[in-house]
Order: structure tokens, then C-alpha cells, then sequence
């Protein structure tokens, strides 16, 4: 079995009561035309509303991807969860409902919102979790801040519990964390390393492949998150792809940490920043056979 997993921010509807929406256009349908004609078997978006899903649910009739399902996980309210997957129901079958990570800050009374889990299992394979993040940002709470490490250790906290379960349970977390690969919240908080060889010997680690690209990639993009006022330099990894010690031990990776920048858009002079000041992610991997 393989398994291509992306993750995108697509700013259509940013998760503040108040805040400006974006319309769907038709270069924002090319987005997600290109990812689902790479046979991506997840993808997780943030920043929709329910009006954005229904539209996403529209064009996957409409273009004839009968073959993937939208699971709706956006939830209204102070603690606003702005979620969406797309998935490859020729592949996966959703076998666990939304577990949501969220905690309640004690001092401040403030929602830290780590994220939401769901179960999907593969046709033949056991039960595979993928947690999907979009944490607050550092105008929020600033780099380094409690709430930022709490943020990861809550993350934590509900992959654990499902790892208590089952301790080789296949977990892939993809999120938008405003957090870099080596901020403390990532590493100290939900608990991941760059290193596989560590990491397919500690089963409460997760791998994480994007430290590959705080390196220039030459022809790429500066990172996940492009804008102008980011500081000595013209991107943040903030967007990552994380993997628990079961596919480090059991898979391959064919795509680490894959930049997704090459897509072309129905207006020949549209630029990403138009768009997005997110670049949609990728990792694909392949279960060993024996």
C-alpha cells in the first residue's frame, strides 16, 4: 500500500469571527485539480467554512472525483475549527468520528486549539490516525510563549492516548502550527526529531521530514509560508508533515517533504501570493512488504 498525504492552508475563510473571506475562484479549483491529479490519498485543508466545504463537495461531482469524500470538520463558535479532509475512499474507509485535541487555557481561560483526530482504515491494513492542526498565530501567541508549548503538548497528549491503545498505532499529523521544525512547541511538545534512525526506536517520537527544508531548495520556494514580514528570511516552514515510529519502522518514504509550487493556474499572470501566502505540502510513503 502507498499513501500520499497533503496539507494546505487555503485562506478562503480564516478562523476569526470578523475576519475578511475569499472568494472561490477558478485558481483556487486549479490548486486543488492539481493535488487530487497527483492521486494524493489525504488531503487536509484549513481555513473553510461550511459554505466552502459544500462548494469543494460540488466540484468533486462536478469534475467526476467520485472516488474521494469530503469529511466536513469544521466546527462554529469561540473556538473556531476550520478543517476540512478530502480522502481517497478507493483506499480508506472513516472507522473514527472527530476526537478533538482542544484544551482550555486554566489561567486565561482561552481555547489553545491543537487540533481535531480521525480514524481511517485502508482496505487491507489496520486503522490509520491522522491529526490536523492549524494553531494560533504568533500575533496571538508569541514564539516561544507557554501557549505554544502547551499547544503541542496537548497535540501530544491525544496522540498518546491513542497510542495507549495501540502502541504501533500509524498516526500522521498535518498542520499549519506557525511554528517552525525546531521551535520548542514542535520538538519539546508533541515530541518529534529529525532523526528516523531515534525515532523507529522511541515509539512516543514523531518524525518529522520537513527539517529537509529549512535548506535552500534552489528553483523553490523560501518555505511553506511566504510574506513580507518575515524576518531574515522569505519563508517559514510552518506548514509540516509529521509521522509516528510505525511508518518509520514499516514504511518507506518516496516524498519527504515535498513543496507543492508548480502548479499552473487558469490566469496565465496569477501568483501564489494572489492566492495563498501558504503553499500546499506533500509526503508520500509506502509500506514495506516482506
Amino acid at each position: 500500500m502507498e499513501l500520499k498525504c497533503a496539507w494546505w492552508n487555503c485562506k478562503l475563510s480564516p478562523p476569526m469571527n470578523g475576519a475578511k473571506k475569499y472568494p472561490i475562484t477558478e485558481n483556487f479549483n486549479c490548486v486543488i485539480d492539481a493535488l487530487l491529479q497527483r492521486s494524493v490519498d489525504i488531503l487536509g485543508l484549513c481555513e473553510v467554512n461550511r459554505d466552502n466545504i459544500q462548494h469543494l463537495e460540488f466540484f468533486l461531482a462536478e469534475r467526476k472525483y467520485s472516488k474521494y469524500e469530503i469529511l466536513d470538520l469544521y466546527s462554529p463558535g469561540k473556538s473556531i475549527d476550520d478543517f476540512c479532509l478530502i480522502f481517497n475512499t478507493e483506499k480508506l474507509s472513516l472507522s473514527t468520528d472527530a476526537i478533538l485535541a482542544n484544551i482550555k487555557d486554566s489561567l486565561t481561560d482561552q481555547w489553545l486549539k491543537a487540533g481535531v483526530f480521525v480514524g481511517l482504515t485502508p482496505n487491507h491494513g489496520e486503522e490509520i490516525f491522522f491529526g490536523l492542526s492549524h494553531w494560533q498565530s504568533r500575533g496571538t501567541y508569541h514564539v516561544g510563549s507557554a501557549e505554544r508549548l502547551r499547544l503541542g503538548d496537548a497535540l501530544r497528549t491525544k496522540a498518546l492516548s491513542i497510542l495507549d491503545a495501540n502502541p504501533n498505532c500509524p498516526i500522521v499529523l498535518l498542520g499549519d502550527y506557525n511554528d517552525e521544525p525546531y521551535d520548542l512547541s514542535i520538538v519539546r511538545g508533541i515530541g518529534s526529531s529529525r532523526d528516523s534512525n531515534f525515532v523507529k526506536r522511541s515509539n512516543k517520537f514523531f518524525y518529522n521530514p520537513f527539517w529537509a527544508r529549512l535548506a535552500p531548495h534552489p528553483g523553490g520556494p523560501g518555505g511553506t509560508f511566504v510574506h513580507s514580514k518575515l524576518i531574515a528570511s522569505e519563508g517559514a516552514i510552518f506548514d509540516q508533515i509529521l509521522f509516528s515510529s510505525h511508518f518509520v519502522r514499516e514504511w518507506e518514504f518516496k516524498e519527504h517533504a515535498t513543496i507543492l509550487s508548480d502548479i499552473t493556474f487558469f490566469e496565465p499572470n496569477f501568483e501564489w501570493k494572489d492566492i495563498s501566502d501558504h503553499y500546499p505540502i506533500l509526503s508520500h510513503v509506502a509500506r514495506v512488504t516482506s
